[in-house]
């Protein structure tokens, strides 16, 4: 997989979900918290990883690129664009090489 860093043009917030005040009435309400922020690109799946996400019942997936980063775990959620999106397959790339990167699909967080 070609992945050039000059075509990570985008921005994107990784943090948790977490209990947070409500401004309006004080209640605990679970709200994306961002930690940190990084530049990705996006990935254009294949015919192939389209049928093998539908076999596992996840449709509806974005993918995205970002320099190897041992801050992002597993149980993050990933924010682009005010929409947060959970882990679907996180892939990181821990070769001891200088350009590595993580592919990592993602899925929408739907609200209750």
């Amino acid at each position: 997989m070609q992945i050039n860093p000059n075509e990570f043009t985008d921005r994107c917030d990784f943090g948790f979900v977490e209990s947070v005040p409500n401004e309006t009435n004080g209640n605990m309400v679970d709200d994306f918290v961002p930690k940190f922020s990084r530049w990705f690109g996006w990935r254009n799946q294949t015919f192939n990883q389209q049928y093998q996400l539908l076999g596992v019942t996840q449709t509806d997936t974005k993918q995205i690129v970002v320099r190897h980063d041992k801050e992002i775990t597993p149980d993050m959620r990933v924010r682009i664009n005010d929409v947060v999106y959970q882990f679907v397959l996180f892939s990181p790339d821990n070769r001891s090489l200088r350009d590595t990167f993580d592919l990592l699909t993602l899925k929408e967080v739907k609200k209750a």
